[in-house]
């Protein structure tokens, strides 16, 4: 409540003039005896003008507080009710306009509500003024620099109070923490080196945890060194990892099998086909440019001729092998040779095997008196033909007139039989039948 509002309450309840906008009464000048005093403060009591006893004592704001606390004193006691009393509301009551000397946050009358003293100025409070004003809410007052870190916000709110309002939620910068200047500091950042070069070491925000993310094999790590399972060292063939730079094309870590697509020399098994060559012409070589790895498959089964007369097979030094099928040698196979292959005209021996085959085949021109004895062909059918013919055949006429009527005294003797012959030059003879 404003003061010039407590004047007009005043007023109205007494009924009086006052200071305040009343009738304004002159004290007279006195020696400020007691009497005098009692006197004008039982006049001040009733309205007529009340002097504190002295010159001062009579001045706007005296007779205000005769009103309000000297009158009723001077009902009782006279002089000292309006030395103490009028007196003292004289000082008290006086409505502060000039703010000149006093401190800020000093009550003082100005326009509107509540105003304060702030910077010599009576003035209506408000943040960033410079004036903490607690009544209305405010912890602090910079003066709105607009730097909310700097322990006072630009609402005039200390920037923190606690720890837990500097929180970033960065585990990894430290626990902030907060100052008795209401300003949040720093943490100790979280240290993630772990001295090695071959891992990549960060800090998991949440947590404040370290990981420590391994590098590729083959990283360089400095004087000429590589990442090698987490490891920096200096590469060799055998280690697992392929260093080109020094030649190498794999590395199994020489696990001793050099048909795996590496070598134990850190080389491919093979990268053409002419180096799966296995040295067996019995085989199919081929390379596998991908997996670096040979295949070599038997090709024993394309060895065939198509020739019923040969038997076909493979020798791994050579290769095909297509042998004449000919077991009694005598340049004749049982079976029906390729025509126009390599034996044609050279199959149909009716026996191949046995005592006597060699003389037994297609070509034979001979003639024989024995049994070739070989089962189940006829017994002097020595050119399978399927039957046996016979050398002598002709029969003796009876007279030599010319050589050829040579010939038998009676029927032909079968093969192998014997029987009269006349030989017109040398006279009868027994001879033996001999057949092919």
């Amino acid at each position: 409540m404003t003061r010039k509002t407590l004047c007009s309450l005043a007023a109205l309840l007494f009924l009086v003039p006052t200071a305040c906008g009343g009738d304004k009464f002159e004290a007279p000048t006195g020696d400020g005896s007691g009497g005098t005093a009692g006197t004008s403060g039982g006049t001040a009591g009733q309205g007529n003008g009340g002097n504190g006893g002295n010159a001062s004592g009579g001045s706007a704001s005296g007779g205000a507080a005769g009103v309000l606390s000297g009158g009723s004193g001077g009902m009782t006691s006279g002089g000292a009710g309006g030395t103490t009393s009028g007196g003292a509301g004289g000082s008290a009551g006086a409505p502060i306009v000039d703010c000149s000397g006093l401190e800020d946050g000093t009550p003082c009358e100005g326009e509107g509500d509540d105003t304060l003293c702030v910077g010599q100025l009576c003035v209506q409070s408000e943040c960033g003024d410079g004036y903490t004003d607690e009544a209305n809410d405010e912890t602090c007052d910079d003066g709105k620099n607009g730097d909310d870190a700097d322990g006072c916000t630009d609402e005039c709110k200390s920037t923190c109070d606690v720890d837990a309002d500097c929180d970033d939620g960065n585990a990894c910068n430290g626990k902030e923490t907060c100052s008795e200047k209401h300003t949040c500091e720093l943490g100790n950042v979280v240290n993630c080196d772990d001295g090695n070069p071959c891992t990549t070491d960060s800090c998991v925000m949440g947590n404040g945890s370290c990981a420590h993310q391994s590098l590729d094999d083959g990283a360089s790590c400095g004087s000429g060194k590589l990442c090698l399972s987490t490891s920096c060292r200096t590469s060799v063939c055998g280690d697992g990892w392929v260093d080109k730079a020094k030649g190498e094309e794999c590395d199994d870590g020489k696990d001793g099998d050099n048909d795996d697509g590496c070598k134990d020399d850190c080389k491919f098994t093979c990268k053409t086909d002419s180096d799966c060559n296995d040295g067996n012409a019995c085989t199919s070589d081929v390379c596998n440019t991908s997996t670096h790895t040979c295949r070599n498959t038997d090709i024993s089964s394309t060895c065939n001729d198509g020739d019923a007369c040969t038997a076909d097979s493979c020798a791994p030094a050579t290769g095909c092998v297509y042998k004449f099928i000919d077991e009694d040698g005598d340049g004749y196979s049982p079976n029906t040779c390729k025509a126009g292959g390599a034996h044609a005209n050279k199959g149909g021996d009716c026996a191949d095997r046995g005592t006597n085959a060699a003389a037994v085949h297609p070509g034979v021109k001979d003639y024989f008196s024995i049994d070739h004895g070989i089962p189940g062909v006829l017994a002097y059918d020595y050119d399978c033909s399927g039957s046996a013919e016979s050398r002598y055949t002709h029969i003796y006429p009876g007279n030599c007139s010319v050589l050829i009527n040579s010939g038998w005294l009676s029927l032909a003797p079968a093969c192998g039989k014997s029987a009269t012959y006349h030989n017109c030059l040398t006279g009868n003879e027994t001879r033996t039948q001999e057949c092919h």
